[in-house]
């Protein structure tokens, strides 16, 4: 009897498993402007099993680039609800290591040009997903961490214009930066978007809660940067933003992440 249960068990993590295997795939990221010029983009796609198909969700990284918390943690959750995930490697696929690079330089008045190329990025995995035919097209979301939220918050949701039908249907940031959101003013045709950010993240916490009004708005209690990511926990990143991890904070921050697919993808 045991052995049978012990074989149940194992059939069962097996099947898990091969259920959120991420597998590496490329595709052309978005022409935002004339000048623009396509770039091949490298990701990590996780899908549930079965034959689908299935919404989405596309993952954007962190100044660290993609960590396993976005290519693997993230992508296991988001699987075993029915979603495939797209995790887009933004500085990999462009030779780059962690901030501080030429994408996004570091130090105060340096221009960035991460934001507007993750957005393109973003968009070429969305276009990528709505050509498979596992995926339900208009049922695609993006979640973005830290320089991936701050992505969705200064460039994809306020500077990107397209048609609802080629859109995100949702957006979240994660331990991102609301200040440039404070011009954001959301129209009936807008993306939804959600911030969650933590009460101790003092770089970004204030910015973020002073939009409650506007946008949906959640502060996880004692929580600071990137509690989602134990292998950063406990060192300052280039920005000066202490990171700590904490177990609660990130299954509190997947409880939200969830609840807001399910309202804005039908999931």
């Amino acid at each position: 009897m045991q052995s049978i249960v012990r074989n149940l068990l194992l059939s069962v993590l097996a099947a898990s498993l091969a259920a959120c295997a991420a597998t590496g795939v490329s595709f052309r990221n978005a022409v935002l402007s004339s000048d623009d010029k396509p770039r091949e983009i490298e990701g990590l796609l996780a899908r549930p099993d079965g034959v689908g198909p299935f919404p989405a969700v596309v993952i954007l990284h962190t100044c660290g680039g993609v960590q396993s918390h976005v290519s693997e943690d993230w992508p296991r959750f988001f699987s075993g609800l029915g979603y495939v995930a797209l995790t887009v490697d933004t500085f990999g696929s462009r030779g780059l290591g962690p901030c501080g690079n030429a994408l996004h330089p570091a130090g105060p008045g340096r221009k960035t040009e991460a934001y507007r190329e993750m957005t393109r990025d973003a968009y070429g995995a969305l276009d990528y997903l709505a050509a498979q035919p596992f995926i339900k097209k208009d049922r695609i979301a993006v979640i973005g961490f830290s320089l991936g939220a701050n992505t969705i918050n200064s460039y994809l949701v306020q500077e990107v214009k397209r048609p609802a039908a080629s859109n995100f249907k949702a957006a979240i940031g994660v331990y991102g930066r609301c200040h440039d959101l404070w011009r954001y003013s959301p129209r009936p045709d807008s993306i939804p978007l959600m911030q969650v950010a933590g009460e101790r993240d003092e770089k970004h916490v204030d910015s973020c809660r002073r939009l409650h009004s506007s946008i949906e708005v959640h502060i996880i209690p004692g929580a600071y940067h990137s509690w989602d990511d134990f292998r950063a926990s406990g060192k300052v990143n280039t920005y000066g933003d202490y990171a700590v991890y904490d177990r609660n904070a990130t299954a509190k921050s997947r409880d939200l992440a969830r609840e807001f697919l399910a309202r804005h993808l039908g999931k």
